[in-house]
């Protein structure tokens, strides 16, 4: 098994940016994507049908991973990465038509090691926050903050030395415990019965993806991200165990397909009517923490499949025929 120190420094050329080193990929590799990319098999396919034509759409993009730690789990080792590609859209992609303007694309990623090569991707991006950018909203306005996150300083975020195990199984505990005897606690649409407050700071930030915003402090936490989600998904669990859950130091990451798990049997959810079945959502979520409490969240959610799975398709929202 590969080291994870060494797996890092493998990685970083994929997480800093969109042309991997050779060898990185192994050539079985399974690429869990966001819709509309979904999925893929072949590190050719992943090179020629993801990577390239985000190159190709954003030539000068670079790649800025603002949150980066690895670790093992359930027998692998994984290495995680989430922050912005910055660049001019000059060309369209998926469908958003190209908005010669500087833009950010959220991003998230998880890595799994088979030896010294990486054999599975799960990606995520911020598709609508992109959209909105170059000027089309797929999603109806929202009470969250609006700007593309920032991320923590790169000395807490960015984790590439050895970290002290103590702060590591502490962080990996709380995360854990916020959802299985936090989150998970939910009782229908009351989010006092999850006690949220026992695992973050008062001053803690969530930035959650386009379509839903951040939020800062437990006050409009509870108001622009809980309680609109309980209203539409009484009861709503996180999966446990996830697909990758990491923790180094202060930060830990975890992905999850799904990782939110409900019945939409509530109120209509960010303009989509419920569709009173069950329901997942593909998510990822990064943290930070400070003095034993959860100090900063940021979440990338698959609205467009969300959507699609509930008879939605957003992106008809876009022009048929992007201006190039």
């Amino acid at each position: 098994m590969i080291t994870l120190p060494e797996a890092k420094e493998r990685a970083w050329s994929l997480a800093g940016s969109l042309s991997p080193a050779p060898g990185l990929l192994a050539p079985d590799l399974r690429f869990f994507g966001p819709a509309p990319i979904g999925d893929r098999v072949g590190a050719d396919a992943f090179l020629e049908t993801v990577l390239a034509p985000l190159r190709r759409a954003m030539p000068a993009a670079r790649k800025r991973p603002y949150i980066y730690l690895g670790g093992q789990h359930q027998g692998h080792v994984w290495v995680s990465a989430t922050g912005n590609i910055e660049g001019e859209l000059v060309s369209p992609w998926l469908g958003i038509p190209a908005s010669h303007a500087p833009g950010k694309l959220r991003f998230g990623e998880f890595y799994r090691f088979q030896g010294r090569q990486i054999d599975e991707i799960r990606c995520l991006f911020d598709v609508p926050g992109l959209a909105a950018q170059a000027g089309f909203e797929l999603l109806p306005k929202f009470a969250g903050a609006s700007q593309i996150p920032e991320g923590p300083q790169a000395s807490v975020g960015i984790v590439k030395t050895p970290q002290d195990p103590g702060l590591t199984a502490a962080t990996r505990d709380l995360v854990r415990n916020m959802i299985v005897n936090g989150c998970n606690r939910l009782v229908g649409n009351d989010v006092t019965s999850q006690g949220l407050e026992r695992f973050w700071n008062e001053d803690m930030a969530w930035h959650g993806p386009w379509g839903i915003g951040s939020a800062c402090g437990m006050n409009e936490f509870y108001s622009h991200a809980q309680d609109p989600s309980v209203r539409s998904f009484p009861g709503r669990k996180g999966s446990w165990p996830k697909v990758s859950f990491l923790a180094e130091g202060p930060v830990a990451g975890f992905v999850g397909w799904p990782s939110f798990i409900g019945d939409f049997t509530g109120e209509p959810f960010r303009g989509i009517p419920p569709t009173g079945g069950p329901i997942g959502k593909n998510v990822m979520d990064f943290y930070t923490c400070r003095g034993g409490r959860l100090h900063e969240n940021w979440v990338l959610i698959d609205l467009i499949r969300f959507a699609a799975d509930c008879g939605v398709d957003l992106m008809a929202r876009l022009p048929e025929q992007p201006a190039e």
